[in-house]
């Protein structure tokens, strides 16, 4: 009677387990650098990606042509890489930010927000105002804000975008976690506990083929399919903490043929899952 509960109780949780939704999945636009949009459409389309992310504001289509494209091919922009920069004075950024917005009004899109500054010039004080202000902006068209840290970026930690996110106090500002950078900036930090640690503002996260000890992008930015970076027991963390955001996959640098690359990951990503 006991074997017959265990194999109950067992083909329950993997039942339980198959039943949870998958996590939607992106390309990094700089991993798509072929053709024109509808033919990088047509690929991603064709190879099972849900849409692309961290794409770049400027564009061969318009924005709202760009957007249209997506929607038609039953595919998502998931977010626009953009920020600023913390001065002496204050802070700086693109305008085209701003333009950007009303375009995106109650759409999935977010802006993946970088902070660049001087650690040792600049001041937590300046990038909340900073994030304040775009937050505040994109409140008004229902665009939520994840900020990503960046290597030699003020926001370079995840805990650094954790406590900037909590200063700021708004409810459209959540983070981003990054496998590459926080492999390069971070690599002695516990990820259990900084993933816990995030849970709560964790909306958007990244990962790549990588090397354990990688120094550079070549070794931290690979195709799934390649690096012994322990993938899976990143996407377990991912779960136990409660993830229910989207995943992108970082293609900065990597060599060969973008759509033999796109094949890799999103191949190895099936296996994975």
């Amino acid at each position: 009677m006991r074997r017959v509960l265990f194999h109950f109780v067992f083909l329950t949780a993997v039942s339980l387990l198959a039943a949870d939704k998958p996590w939607p999945v992106f390309a990094f636009q700089n991993g798509v650098h072929f053709g024109k949009v509808e033919q990088r459409i047509a690929v991603l389309k064709e190879l099972g990606y849900d849409g692309i992310g961290s794409a770049n504001l400027n564009a061969d289509l318009p924005l709202p042509a760009r957007l249209k494209a997506y929607d038609e091919a039953g595919l998502k922009l998931y977010s626009f890489y953009v920020g600023g920069r913390l001065t002496a004075e204050g802070h700086r950024y693109n305008p085209a930010i701003l333009a950007a917005l009303p375009h995106l009004k109650d759409r999935e899109t977010y802006l993946e927000l970088f902070v660049q500054g001087n650690k040792r010039i600049n001041t937590d004080e300046q990038a909340v105002a900073f994030v304040q202000e775009i937050a505040d902006k994109a409140k008004a068209h229902g665009v939520k804000i994840v900020l990503y840290p960046h290597t030699g970026f003020y926001i370079d930690r995840l805990s650094d975008a954790v406590r900037i996110a909590r200063k700021a106090k708004r409810d459209n500002v959540g983070v981003m976690f990054n496998l590459c950078h926080f492999l390069r900036v971070e690599p002695k930090t516990n990820l259990a506990a900084a993933l816990k640690d995030a849970a709560p503002l964790l909306w958007r996260v990244s990962t790549s083929g990588a090397e354990i000890d990688g120094n550079n992008w070549g070794q931290l930015i690979q195709t799934l399919d390649r690096g012994n970076y322990d993938q899976t027991g990143l996407l377990a963390l991912l779960k136990a903490n409660g993830f229910k955001g989207v995943i992108g996959f970082q293609c900065y640098g990597i060599r060969g043929d973008a759509k033999t690359n796109l094949k890799r990951t999103i191949t190895a990503w099936k296996k994975l899952k």
